[in-house]
C-alpha cells in the first residue's frame, strides 16, 4: 500500500464549522458518527464520559494497544472530558459547559437523560440557544418511542432485511455494516446543521430528533413504491430493474452489473454479442426485462459462466456499462481510485500506535473537512475544557480526589506532532 506523508492536519486552513462547540453524550454508532461528521468539519466536539468508564464500554472489537479500533475510527478530531454528571457538583459543571455549547448530541436510551435532569426542556432553561439532537431507535413519539433500538433490529423493522430475500433465498441476509446507524447519523448531522443555520435568523435553539427506524425507511423509496404499485413484489431488490445483478463468472468470482436503462442495455448487448438477447421480444423494453427478470437472469448466468470475472469487468467497463468485481475488503481499500480520493489514512494514536481511519467522504473546494487529531484518551482534555468554563487548577485537583473527574496522561514519547501525523493511503 502506498503512503503519502502529507497530513490533513498540516494543510488545514479555516474549517467550515470552526467556532461551533458540541457536547456529545453518546455510545455505540449513530451518536458518535454524527459527532465525527461535525468534528471533521471543524466543530469542537467534546465527548463527556464517566470517570469510571471501562475500555469495553468505549467500543467493541477489534482492539489494538488496549484500545477499540472502532472507537478510534469514530472519535477522531474529538476531545474527551470525564465528568460524573450524576453527582451534584458534576451536574453543576456540566450545566456550565452547556452554557458555552452550540449543540448537544445524545443517543442514550429514551428517558435516561430526563431522569437525570438533562432533557431538552431542562437544558433549554440554561441555554435557550442550545440545539439538542437526539438519536433514538424508534423516534420521538408513537407506541414504540420508549423501546430500545439497535441497527440489527432496525434493519428488520424497516423492511430492509426483506430486500435481501427472494427467489431461492428465504432467509434474510445480514448487511454486514450498520446502515441504519450510518443513515441516522447523517440525518442527525443534517438536522443539527439546519437548526444551527436557523438559529442565526431566530436566535433560538431547538430540538432535533432522528431515529434508526426513520433513517432505515428513508432508504426504502424503491421497495415502498413497488409495494403499492406492483402487487407481485415481495421485497427482492432486483425485481425493480433488470438486469441489476450479482452474476457468478467462470472463475467463481461475482460481477455486479447494472444495464437496466435503455441506453445501457444497448451498450451491454452490443458488448457481450449474444443474439438471443438482442432479438428476444421479452427483453426489448425495460419493463419487459423487469417483468421477465428471472428468465433474463438465467440467460446471463450461463453467458457469464463462460469467462472469468475480470474479462466481463474489462469488456463492460470499456463499453460504458456500470460494472465492478465484487471486491473483498482488501481489494476495495487497495483500489487505485480509493487511493486517489484519499479515503484511507494512517494515523498515530498515543497508546495504540498506527491505525487506519477513513477519510472525509465529502470535499469542499475552499474549506474542506480534515482529519487532524486521533481519538482522545479517556479524560485527555478534562483540564483544558473545564478550565475554559472557569474552573481553576486547584479545584480540578480537588475534583479528581473526589472522583468527579479524571484525566489521562499523554505518553511522554508521543509528541503533539506525532499525534497529528497522518498518511494518505
Amino acid at each position: 500500500m502506498k503512503t503519502n506523508e502529507n497530513s490533513d492536519s498540516m494543510s488545514a486552513g479555516r474549517l467550515p464549522l470552526s467556532g461551533m462547540r458540541v457536547i456529545e453524550l453518546t455510545h455505540a454508532w449513530a451518536g458518535p458518527l454524527c459527532g465525527m461528521m461535525l468534528a471533521d468539519m471543524g466543530a469542537e466536539v467534546i465527548k463527556v464520559e464517566s470517570p469510571a468508564q471501562k475500555t469495553e464500554a468505549r467500543g467493541g472489537s477489534p482492539y489494538t494497544g488496549g484500545e477499540s479500533v472502532i472507537f478510534m475510527m469514530t472519535h477522531r478530531n474529538k476531545k474527551s472530558v470525564t465528568l460524573d454528571v450524576k453527582s451534584p457538583r458534576g451536574k453543576e459543571i456540566f450545566f456550565d459547559l452547556v452554557r458555552t455549547a452550540d449543540a448537544l448530541i445524545q443517543n442514550m436510551r429514551p428517558g435516561a437523560l430526563k431522569k437525570m435532569g438533562l432533557s431538552y426542556e431542562d437544558l433549554k432553561k440554561i441555554n435557550p440557544r442550545l440545539i439538542y439532537t437526539s438519536v433514538s431507535g424508534y423516534g420521538r413519539t408513537g407506541p414504540d418511542a420508549n423501546r430500545a433500538g439497535v441497527d440489527q433490529v432496525a434493519i428488520a423493522a424497516t423492511g430492509l432485511a426483506a430486500t435481501t430475500m427472494g427467489d431461492s433465498v428465504d432467509t434474510p441476509v445480514a448487511l454486514g455494516t450498520p446502515v441504519c446507524d450510518y443513515m441516522a447519523a447523517m440525518w442527525a448531522c443534517q438536522g443539527t446543521l439546519c437548526a444551527y443555520i436557523a438559529r442565526g435568523a431566530t436566535g433560538e435553539g431547538q430540538k432535533v430528533d432522528a431515529s434508526l427506524l426513520e433513517a432505515g425507511l428513508s432508504l426504502m423509496i424503491g421497495p415502498i413504491a413497488m409495494h403499492f404499485h406492483n402487487p407481485s413484489y415481495t421485497g427482492y431488490q432486483t425485481w425493480i430493474n433488470g438486469p441489476s445483478e450479482f452474476i457468478l463468472a467462470g472463475d467463481n468470482r461475482y460481477v455486479s452489473v447494472f444495464a437496466s436503462y435503455p441506453a445501457l442495455w444497448d451498450r451491454f448487448i452490443e458488448a457481450i454479442q449474444v443474439p438471443e438477447l438482442t432479438d428476444e421480444p421479452k427483453f426489448k423494453s425495460r419493463d419487459g426485462r423487469t417483468k421477465n427478470v428471472k428468465e433474463l437472469r438465467a440467460v446471463l448466468r450461463k453467458i457469464f459462466s463462460e469467462k472469468p470475472a475480470t474479462h466481463w469487468v474489462k469488456l463492460l467497463s470499456e463499453a460504458g456499462v456500470p460494472v465492478s468485481l465484487v471486491n473483498t475488503i482488501g481489494e476495495a481499500i487497495d483500489n487505485p481510485q480509493v487511493n486517489a480520493l484519499g479515503m484511507l489514512k494512517e494515523q498515530n494514536h498515543p497508546t495504540a500506535g498506527p491505525i487506519h481511519v477513513l477519510g472525509v467522504p465529502v470535499t469542499l473546494s475552499e474549506t474542506p473537512g480534515t482529519i487532524r487529531t486521533p481519538a482522545p484518551l479517556l479524560g485527555e482534555h478534562t483540564f483544558e475544557v473545564l478550565s475554559s468554563v472557569g474552573l481553576k487548577d486547584s479545584e480540578l485537583q480537588d475534583l479528581i480526589k473526589q472522583r468527579v473527574i479524571s484525566t489521562a496522561q499523554m505518553p511522554e514519547a508521543m509528541t503533539n506532532a506525532d499525534q497529528l501525523k497522518g498518511k494518505v493511503a
